[in-house]
């Protein structure tokens, strides 16, 4: 018979048509029957195409469905088609929650925060379909490794990708590697019987593969600590991929190469987010507390879980009393390292499986008892430098440690040190605060104390050098001086305190003068002492606080006579100058200064001639003296320039560019200022970069630049807040006023000035109330409210007469300007005039708009 004579029912069905036939009879779709058994549609259209027999597992779901046996099925016949010899290995379907070892996700409350970019990338580079590819996860204890893996295994994404399974192993420090490969063959329908012929580790492994075939999985392996563990366990064939676990980043870049990724601590932001969803109460009381705790632990998911979860128990009664005290006990280093959470057995971590409870000290305890102990006490010794984000260098860890530089390479290794640029390291906050409590080499602190202080001194002229270990040295000098070691403190202290000084911080620069103070004092240490005085009478002056600088000005004034020291009386005598003149005391700073300009000449001491005679030229600018000022700043800035000192070549050019602003002329002023902000920006000199960006500003509100002015004069009072300097501020304030004055917007205007007056008035400096007086007398004026322009311009006069040339000028032409509104035309010629005749004399840039002003006022 042809087979065009065949019947229907003479044709011979092929492998799976029974089952199609079945399931089509009943009207259900290969969509439903998937989900009945649990299993991908693909599956189902592959057994039903004759190119795949289901496992043992699901032939058992597929007759239980369909109410019939295997053969009726048609998934098992009396004889095998030749056809069938040829058929794919089947391919097996788990699922990921068909492995039970998979941890279950995490509760709402604990869900991944700050994870989403990296989890998208390691869900692209696991979908790649790069045969047998390895992905290592590397980072510290606590810091969510684990999370991210689990996380992966529950994804729909990825459990859609490896749609034949994926299988999960903890396995910790001595993982039970035959252990696993018996529960993964389970799960791979290997039979009892087959599983009892295997008796290696080898033979184990080699049933898992065969099982797997061309199966598409991903294979997870929590927690790997050795090479050999994790080849044990690299089990799948060519469609597999790996996902591995490790604290260590030599075994993470051993197996996964480029796809080696670091889990890094979450930011400030994301912790802060993870503490409001753990403790909401507590953060909403207390919202500056997240920010302190997520600084004290670095980030660490795992150390703000245990925060956050201590504080949520201590909220249940709402008493803020009770939080405040909970948020001070996590101040402590042993509180934090010792909080501990009960784990339920399916959570916990491979590495501890006998510890009912985790904490940052267990967690972190059981890596450092795995190195040697040479390591060890390398690490603790290593706990005097300041944790992340601070680093140090090579030298400065084996000056310390003692150690030879392998060491470091052992502890990198381990996860407990990290490598940054080619000779940096650095501590986590929770190593570093682990390793202080292990420390007992008491010498380490000395050692430390030792080498900045050296550092110190061989770069003091370095200032890119001395902010590279900015954080390094002044920890060093805190703890000499907590514990005793004065020789370091006396060595480095004055150095660095006149770094911090240019850097702008003043706080931390007086603080640790004041500890040099003290140490000086025991060691009877006169000149040291005397030093540091000087620089707090400097530094204090900055910050507003005259009386307090001129305490320290007299003390040390007064120890110069005993010393003999010329140059450092010549010093005390500028800065008591500078202090004078900033209280408006201008004859008494004139005679400190001329008497500080001879004992420099007399020593030709050209860097301090050149500071003394920025400070003279200064004060002459104050008092309008444009001729005198500019003659003192060229003298002492050829002579900063000649001995090499960019900051007094800055602090030189910012009073030249002051000059010739009030002169008008820019051009000059903007070259001077491009001059000068260059090298502020250069050497970091916050002070400069404030002054010239305020000189910025000036030269643009003046040209009418309105625009361009107001970036430069906002960057300005940036920075003047950051300093915390109030007479930078009140300039300032002055300056930004007076611009919004002229584009008549008077509501900002008045909010400046009004900030201006109050800093100003707070600060005892005549000279900058005056400055701030004379644009709110005008602001007033514009407004109408010649009273209040009136009693302005009055206050200013008595603050500036016999003092200060430029401001009494000013003051006169404000108050010809009241006496005109007021209708007296002769008062107002008059003060008007003399106005002119003081600014004459300056080259002052004012002078046209008072003669063209006088013009239009006709006495009576």
């Amino acid at each position: 018979m042809s087979d065009k004579q065949k019947t229907p029912s003479s044709t011979k069905k092929s492998a799976g048509q029974h089952l199609r036939e079945e399931r089509e009879m009943r009207g259900w779709s290969q969509q439903y029957v998937a989900e009945q058994l649990g299993a991908d549609r693909y599956y189902l259209s592959r057994w039903e195409n004759g190119k795949m027999l289901p496992s043992p597992y699901y032939r058992e779901k597929l007759c239980a469905l369909f109410g019939k046996n295997a053969r009726e099925l048609g998934l098992l016949s009396q004889e095998t088609p030749l056809e069938m010899d040829t058929l794919e290995p089947e391919s097996i379907a788990l699922g990921s929650s068909d492995d039970p070892a998979i941890p279950p996700p995490p509760d709402e409350s604990r869900a991944l925060i700050g994870r989403q970019t990296l989890l998208s990338l390691l869900k692209s580079r696991l979908c790649s379909n790069t045969p047998s590819m390895v992905l290592a996860l590397y980072g510290l204890p606590g810091v969510g490794k684990t999370a991210l893996a689990i996380a992966l295994a529950h994804d729909t994404e990825m459990r859609a990708y490896f749609h034949d399974g994926i299988l999960w192993a903890g396995a910790g420090k001595n993982p039970d590697v035959i252990g696993i490969l018996r529960r993964w063959s389970t799960l791979l329908g290997i039979s009892a019987t087959e599983a009892s012929r295997l008796t290696t580790r080898e033979a184990w492994a080699q049933a898992v593969r065969t099982s797997i075939g061309s199966g598409r999985i991903l294979l997870i392996m929590d927690d790997i600590w050795t090479l050999e563990a994790f080849a044990s366990l690299k089990v799948g064939g060519n469609s597999c991929v790996y996902l591995v676990t490790t604290r260590f980043p030599q075994l993470a870049w051993h197996t996964a190469a480029n796809n080696a990724f670091l889990v890094s601590e979450l930011d400030t932001s994301h912790s802060i987010t993870l503490l409001e969803r753990l403790a909401p109460l507590a953060i909403q009381q207390e919202p500056a507390a997240a920010a302190e705790i997520a600084r004290l632990v670095g980030g660490l998911p795992l150390a703000l879980l245990l925060t956050g979860n201590f504080l949520r128990v201590q909220t249940y009664n709402g008493q803020q009393r009770r939080i405040r005290q909970a948020i001070e006990r996590l101040r402590s280093v042993e509180m934090r390292l010792h909080l501990q959470e009960p784990q339920a057995f399916a959570e916990r971590s491979p590495s501890m499986t006998d510890t009912p409870a985790i904490s940052l000290h267990t967690l972190i305890a059981i890596s450092d008892q795995q190195v040697e102990q040479e390591a060890r006490e390398a690490l603790y010794t290593l706990s005097v430098f300041p944790a992340k984000p601070n680093t140090f260098s090579e030298a400065a860890a084996l000056a310390v440690c003692q150690r030879p530089a392998e060491v470091l390479d052992t502890l990198c290794d381990a996860g407990l040190l990290e490598s940054y640029a080619p000779d940096r390291y650095a501590l986590h906050q929770t190593i570093a605060d682990y390793a202080s409590l292990q420390r007992r080499d008491a010498a380490s602190v000395e050692r430390f104390a030792n080498f900045m202080a050296e550092y110190v001194n061989l770069s003091e002229k370095d200032y890119q050098r001395l902010e590279q270990e900015s954080s390094n040295i002044q920890a060093a000098l805190r703890l000499a001086s907590e514990h005793n070691h004065p020789g370091a403190l006396i060595a480095a202290g004055n150095a660095f305190a006149y770094f911090l000084f240019i850097r702008g911080s003043y706080t931390e620069a007086v603080d640790l003068l004041e500890h040099v103070c003290q140490a000086a004092t025991a060691m009877q240490n006169q000149q040291s002492l005397a030093t540091a005085l000087y620089q707090l009478g400097d530094i204090t002056i900055n910050m507003g606080e005259y009386a307090r600088a001129y305490d320290y000005l007299q003390r040390g004034l007064t120890l110069t006579s005993e010393l003999d020291a010329p140059a450092l009386r010549s010093c005390f005598l500028r800065v008591l100058g500078i202090c004078a003149s900033s209280q408006g005391d201008y004859a008494q700073a004139e005679s400190h200064l001329q008497e500080a300009l001879a004992l420099a000449r007399q020593g030709k001491d050209d860097e301090l001639m050149s500071l003394v005679l920025r400070s003279m030229g200064g004060i002459a600018n104050d008092q309008g003296k444009f001729a005198q000022a500019e003659e003192y700043l060229q003298e002492g800035l050829v002579l900063a320039r000649r001995v090499g000192k960019p900051d007094h070549t800055c602090a030189l050019l910012i009073n030249l560019g002051q000059i010739a602003l009030t002169r008008a002329h820019y051009a000059q002023a903007e070259k001077i200022i491009k001059e000068g902000l260059d090298l502020a920006i250069q050497i970091g000199f916050r002070a400069g970069m404030c002054l010239f960006q305020q000189h910025l500003g000036i030269a643009a509100m003046e040209q009418g630049k309105y625009a361009l002015a107001r970036e430069p004069f906002e960057q300005s009072l940036a920075l003047a807040r950051r300093l915390e300097n109030r007479e930078y501020q009140v300039s300032t304030l002055a300056n930004l006023g007076l611009l919004f004055l002229k584009q008549s917007d008077y509501i900002q205007a008045e909010a400046y000035l009004a900030e201006g007056l109050r800093i100003a008035r707070i600060l005892g400096n005549p000279w900058a109330l005056a400055g701030t007086l004379n644009e709110w007398g005008k602001l007033c004026l514009e407004q109408g409210k010649v009273a209040d322009a009136a009693a302005a311009f009055i206050e200013m006069y008595q603050l500036s007469a016999q003092n200060s040339q430029e401001c009494e000028a000013l003051a006169l032409y404000g108050q010809a300007r009241v006496a005109h509104i007021q209708g007296d035309m002769q008062k107002a010629h008059q003060l008007g005039q003399a106005s002119l005749v003081l600014l004459q004399g300056m080259e002052h840039y004012q002078v046209p708009e008072i003669e063209q002003w006088l013009a239009t006022v006709v006495p009576m």
